[in-house]
């Protein structure tokens, strides 16, 4: 099915003249859906689920502290599968490596965010921003920074596999 599914966004994309971009074009998709999986769990917490009390230091430095742990999670989870059957080619690791190496990486997304989240809309300075605004700032620079660690060490081809190697 995820040959199938390629083989179309190929002859789409090559008919459009836009096969040399693919990779990016794909890697847009893959950052909007995690975006939308992100976005979707943040405001589920932020709108309906009632502040869970993480002491009052968590509290004062991130307000939004759970709702960025658990939809980072479940962004990175859509993030990883789509990369990894839409965007990246092969790179020969294994899949607990490569999730390992996915994950990590992103793990610096979260502190990112909690980080932002305390600048932007905690205690830490006078912005006090809505929890949005501060997580639209935010989201910009993470998909940024995720395409990155992605490209460069995540999904990095190995020798064998430029050489056509398995």
């Amino acid at each position: 099915m995820v040959k199938k599914i390629n083989e179309l966004i190929d002859k789409i994309l090559t008919k459009l003249k836009l096969i040399k971009y693919k990779e990016l074009i794909m890697y847009l998709f893959s950052g909007g859906g995690a975006t939308v999986v992100d976005w979707g769990v943040f405001a589920l917490f932020v709108l309906f689920i009632p502040p869970v009390d993480m002491g009052e230091f968590i509290n004062s430095i991130s307000p939004n502290f759970i709702a960025y742990c658990i939809s980072w999670f479940m962004a990175v989870l859509f993030a990883y599968f789509f990369s990894k059957l839409f965007v990246f080619e092969e790179t020969g690791e294994s899949f607990v490596k490569q999730f390992t190496k996915f994950f990590f990486s992103r793990f610096l997304t979260l502190v990112f965010s909690i980080v932002g989240d305390a600048v932007l809309c905690g205690d830490l300075t006078n912005l006090k921003l809505q929890p949005f605004v501060g997580k639209l700032i935010i989201s910009i620079v993470v998909i940024i920074v995720n395409y990155i660690t992605s490209k460069l060490l995540v999904f990095k081809k190995g020798k064998d596999v430029e050489d056509g190697q398995h």
